[in-house]
């Protein structure tokens, strides 16, 4: 858990919870080299109050004011798809909570993160890498119509990893790509979720899962 000091975006407080409302894209093909569909807490997540299962989901819950990353312990990726199903399910200030989806991890002190958030009017994403611990920004927030942003949206994101390249595909759409430092031998993959000060909020994720790059 680390304590989250990032500034968010400024919009409208929106404070209300709704069903899923399902992404259509694709992602992935094949057989998935991992898969987590939720039926049960993995401890390979971590513990503690803020993570749990419900409707064949992972829920984060963090508190106010801080940032949960939660690293797979299943194994070590290299060259392949990270895919899952996002969404906020609850947030007091859906301008200041943030769901995030982690790759090319080392430790939670290093590692890189997909940040999807929105400022009540329309979706916005931002890359950034944990270094020693520290925060850079490579892609700061940019808004893209392709990102649901209503409470119980769901959002299809896909995290393509080749090399030193990491694309970023939300609901089909290409968004950026960055060249960065995958670890050597493969990196943790995870997900998280952060809170602004005084704001309350929850994270929903499905159907997380990799798939190797398939062969040239």
């Amino acid at each position: 858990m680390r304590r989250h000091f990032k500034a968010f975006l400024l919009g409208v407080a929106i404070a209300a919870s709704s069903p899923l409302a399902s992404a259509r894209a694709d992602c992935g093909k094949g057989q998935p080299a991992f898969e987590d569909t939720f039926q049960i807490l993995d401890p390979g997540w971590g513990g503690g109050s803020t993570l749990s299962v419900a409707n064949n989901a992972l829920i984060i819950a963090p508190p106010a004011g801080y940032v949960h990353y939660a690293l797979s312990q299943s194994d070590y990726y290299g060259d392949g798809s990270i895919c899952v199903l996002e969404a906020i399910t609850e947030a007091s200030a859906i301008d200041s909570v943030q769901a995030l989806v982690l790759f090319w991890g080392v430790d939670y002190d290093n590692l890189y993160e997909l940040n999807i958030g929105s400022d009540g009017k329309t979706g916005y994403y931002k890359i950034e890498r944990i270094s020693k611990g520290k925060a850079l920004t490579p892609v700061d927030w940019t808004s893209d119509p392709a990102i649901k942003f209503n409470i119980g949206d769901q959002n299809q994101v896909e995290v393509r990893l080749a090399g030193r390249a990491a694309t970023f595909i939300v609901n089909g759409k290409t968004l950026t790509t960055i060249h960065g430092n995958p670890p050597d031998g493969g990196g943790l993959i995870g997900l998280g979720g952060g809170l602004n000060d005084g704001v309350s909020g929850k994270f929903a994720f499905q159907k997380f899962q990799f798939f190797n790059a398939a062969a040239p």
